[in-house]
């Protein structure tokens, strides 16, 4: 695969987590999913707008969110990345009522491209320390 290729990818991953996390940008996560998007780590699934619906729960739970790749790898088909998100906690999210507390926390996500979409999705958020910033 070509250098351009691979940094053509990492941009499509890049441009995705700013559609989802950064801007919720409805028309964008349409663009740059394919038709038959699979979420690992949800196991099942997902069309754009199942991604669309779950990109405003994230921005309803936590205002001024916002992510940003600490490290971004490309090889053939798939981008690895270690992502930082920040945000301000302020409804309820997972059963915890809102603290109004900033809090940060990290993930490792791999994508899979193919023509210039993205067909599936694997991440490890650190979901366990995001609830624990928001219940000690």
């Amino acid at each position: 695969m070509s250098n351009a290729t691979l940094d053509a990818n990492k941009a499509l991953v890049l441009a995705h987590c700013d559609a989802v996390t950064n801007r919720h940008d409805p028309d964008a996560i349409r663009a740059q999913l394919a038709p038959d998007f699979f979420d690992h780590a949800s196991g099942r699934k997902m069309s754009a707008d199942a991604v669309i619906a779950h990109s405003a729960q994230l921005h309803q739970a936590f205002a001024d969110l916002s992510v940003v790749a600490e490290c971004l790898v490309a090889e053939r088909d798939i981008v690895a990345g270690r992502f930082v998100w920040r945000g301000r906690h302020r409804e309820e999210w997972r059963g915890i009522a809102a603290t109004g507390r900033h809090v940060e926390f990290r993930g490792m996500t791999f994508w899979r491209i193919h023509d210039g979409r993205i067909t599936e999705r694997w991440a490890e958020i650190d979901f366990a320390g995001l609830e624990k910033q928001l219940t000690e």
